[in-house]
């Protein structure tokens, strides 16, 4: 099944032989428990990747040797393995930190971590001593070494400068081959020519290549260079001290090194494992103690780490629920042996606590046997042909196979008589069924399909294979068994018709018939499956039309309330207005001593008044959007868009695309085509309002309170912004001066309740400081052209 494979990929993530010796120890577990343990610390450490891939791990070499060295007494480890036990000590120390800070999501992983014990003593100690990138003891890693390294330096000084005088003679009389003091076997020598060797009294150490020089050692410097000689021993006896003390305390640090080592192992393997999830798009399964197999997008890793993810087509397939035994047919080269892997690879992964390329929502049972025939069996050693050694592994199979295993046959019974292997696989394959033992086989065999879709308790299944191509799509499908499409193949490949219809007529009517239904079920499975992801995919269209029509349909539902209640608001306003104007009506009659009956007529005039504005608070009116903007004509009626009010056009439009609208009430205002649409409901002709308005032209814009008490200033205020209001004015200047400053006070206290004042200001320097107030007015975009009388 290619499980090694597997483990090879996995172990090519490992960082050390200590990740790498577990993987390759892989071994399925027989305890759900420790299954589900295993799988969780993989998430764990995925989810930790995810957050930070920086995690500390690093090579630390071949550690057992040396770990095993030192534990023996009087041993003396040589620098590079101390070095080597320095750099591990850092890496422990280093993961230690990193996941004290990463314990959030490591519940499982943490059992691992908590088991680091840095060693910074000894890290230390080792650092203090030896240099990790040359391997060389450090002067200070005794104070003897570094007194004898300063007597060698003196000594090597002193006789470097003999040596140098000694050469400096020797070379004015040509006796020297070349000028320099050269070291042979630890001795300082001079290069002396051949033919003047006997003018130089000293020890010969070595000749050259050639024969032409000697390296003597001149006599007058012996002495020195055996003082020399004579320290580098001593330290040499000191670093061996030195090395030896390092070495006891490794040995003392012996256990918590073999605790990091063990933990460092784990941390390792299950960070391999994390990477190659993350490689072949991994999961941890859902695990039930039902000896099932239920795998959902379902992928060959292998095919995945080839192929890339996207590519492989994945299959879904379930056994141990409603039936056990799968019989799964079609052509060759249509995927049926990689589907066969594909299950008893997962299967093993999963049993090993590996991650596996499948939904999250997959489920497998505990299975303590996998048994795998796939393949050609044939033996030359044992004399076996194919099929004896596949009956062979089957009777191995029929003899142990039991209810908590899965069993994978590749052409079962296949290289014998047809209609004998035929009937041994039906025979085994009920003995599987009888135990509930998962099996899954595949095969050409009509008999067998036939066979699986009578019986209960098995199922066919097939690889489908694109008709118009008769090329296979890898497409797994259950309930459904799969042609082998042989002729058609052989048509295709350009076997001659007359053979093809000969072969026909060999093999029989009946078995023509059956794979000419299965032929032609593919043929209307493959149609229906189109016609499903077509309706499928209209109807996500109408299902997301339908969404936003219902959006639109709320919305519109919500703007419709808030027009409604906007209406309302703006009613209730034109009522307190057109009250305030008739109340003012009124006192300009009485003021002037008017009659009673002309009192009454103006009251009159304040109830049909309000009457009305009643009347287009209850109005339901349609606007028609679907009519155009500046289609209107004089006496169209209209609604207006700004507060929804009806209104009768009045003239044509202007040069600035505007035309004259008479409101119900009587209110004449002059309003953009862009802000009218067309009303189908008409209200009975309304009278317009009686008012006599009348204002002084200089006087718009201002007007000027001085000299008046609060009270009548007050008055004509308001008849002011009245008629302000009316000329559509956007903003208006009140004079009150300076003063005391309570006509001031007076007048802010004044526009603060007036419901058509946006808001007021003191005017600028230029605009008469504290003395002035100008106010701001509510709608300032109506231009207001003349009231009717």
């Amino acid at each position: 099944m290619e499980f090694d494979q597997i483990v090879n990929r996995i172990a090519e993530l490992a960082v050390s032989r200590y990740g790498q010796d577990r993987i390759f120890a892989l071994q399925p577990l027989n305890d759900m428990d420790a299954i589900a343990d295993a799988l969780t610390r993989v998430s764990e450490m995925c989810a930790l990747l995810e957050e930070d891939s920086g995690i500390p791990l690093q090579d630390v070499g071949d550690l057992d040797a040396i770990f095993k060295k030192s534990k023996l007494a009087g041993s003396v480890l040589f620098a590079e393995d101390c070095v080597q036990v320095y750099h591990f000590a850092v890496c422990i120390r280093r993961l230690n930190h990193y996941f004290s800070t990463h314990t959030a999501s490591t519940r499982l992983l943490s059992t691992i971590f908590s088991r680091f014990q840095p060693t910074k003593s000894l890290e230390d100690t080792l650092l203090r001593c030896i240099d990790p990138s040359t391997f060389e003891i450090k002067d200070n890693a005794s104070p003897a070494l570094a007194s004898i390294r300063k007597k060698i330096a003196t000594a090597q000084t002193t006789a470097r400068r003999k040596m140098e005088s000694k050469m400096r003679a020797l070379s004015a009389e040509g006796i020297l081959q070349e000028n320099l003091v050269a070291v042979r076997n630890g001795r300082l020598v001079l290069v002396v020519k051949d033919e003047f060797k006997r003018k130089v009294k000293g020890l010969v150490h070595d000749q050259s290549a050639t024969g032409a020089s000697l390296f003597i050692e001149p006599l007058d410097v012996v002495a020195d260079n055996n003082y020399i000689r004579e320290l580098m021993v001593e330290e040499s006896r000191e670093i061996e001290k030195i090395l030896r003390s390092l070495t006891d305390d490794i040995r003392i640090h012996s256990p918590l090194l073999d605790g990091n080592l063990e933990a460092f192992g784990e941390t390792d393997f299950y960070h391999a494992q994390a990477r190659f999830s993350k490689l072949i798009h991994g999961h941890q399964p859902d695990l039930v103690q039902e000896p099932i197999l239920s795998l959902k997008d379902a992928r060959h890793p292998l095919l995945v780490l080839r192929l890339g993810y996207q590519l492989v087509v994945p299959l879904d397939l379930s056994l141990g629920e409603k039936f056990f035994t799968m019989v799964i047919s079609g052509p060759n080269a249509g995927g049926k042996t990689v589907a066969l892997k594909t299950v008893g690879l997962l299967t093993l992964m999963t049993l090993c606590g590996i991650h596996i390329p499948v939904s999250p929502q997959s489920r497998i049972g505990m299975i303590h046997q996998i048994f795998a025939v796939i393949g050609d069996q044939q033996s030359l050693e044992n004399d076996l042909s194919t099929f004896s050694s596949h009956v062979q592994q089957l009777a191995a199979i029929s003899s142990k196979a039991d209810q908590h295993s899965l069993v994978l046959i590749d052409e079962i019974t296949a290289g014998t008589d047809p209609d004998e292997g035929s009937a041994l696989a039906i025979a085994f394959l009920e003995q599987m069924t009888r135990r509930k033992c998962l099996t899954i086989t595949t095969t050409h065999s009509g008999v067998l399909k036939s066979f699986a879709y009578r019986t209960d308790g098995i199922e066919n299944a097939s690889l489908e294979f694109a008709i118009a191509t008769l090329q296979p799509t890898y497409k797994f499908r259950t309930t459904i068994p799969g042609s082998s499409y042989a002729f058609e193949i052989a048509k295709r490949m350009g076997l001659a018709a007359e053979l093809i219809d000969r072969a026909r007529a060999i093999v029989g009517t009946q078995k023509n018939e059956l794979e000419g239904l299965i032929f032609e079920l593919d043929e209307k499975i493959q149609s229906y499956s189109r016609m499903i992801h077509e309706a499928d995919s209209r109807e996500s269209e109408f299902r997301t039309l339908n969404k936003e029509y219902e959006e639109k349909i709320n919305r519109l539902t919500r703007e419709i309330k808030a027009i409604k209640r906007q209406a309302a608001e703006e009613a209730e306003n034109l009522m307190l207005e057109s009250n305030a104007a008739i109340e003012r009506a009124i006192r300009e009659i009485k003021e002037t001593q008017a009659a009673p009956e002309a009192v009454k007529s103006v009251r009159n005039d304040l109830a049909e008044q309000q009457q009305k504005i009643e009347q287009i608070k209850s109005e339901n009116i349609e606007m028609d959007d679907e009519t155009p903007v500046g289609h209107f004509s004089i006496g169209d009626r209209i609604i207006w868009t700004k507060n929804k009010n009806s209104g009768i056009v009045l003239s044509a439009a202007d040069k600035k695309e505007r035309v004259m609208v008479q409101f119900d009430g009587g209110i004449k205002i002059l309003l953009p085509l862009s802000e009218l649409r067309a009303g189908k409901h008409k209200s009975p002709a309304q009278q317009p309002i009686k008012v006599n308005l009348q204002m002084n032209p200089s006087a718009i814009g201002e007007i000027d309170l001085r000299g008046k008490l609060s009270e009548e200033a007050l008055d004509e205020l308001a008849k002011y912004l009245d008629q302000a209001i009316m000329m559509g004015l956007n903003q208006v200047s009140i004079i009150h001066g300076k003063g005391t400053g309570k006509l001031r006070t007076a007048v802010s206290d004044f526009l603060r309740q007036h419901s058509q004042i946006q808001g007021f200001r003191l005017g600028n320097w230029n605009e008469g400081n504290s003395g002035v107030t100008i106010a701001y007015f509510k709608g300032s975009n109506i231009e207001i052209k003349s009231i009717d009388e």
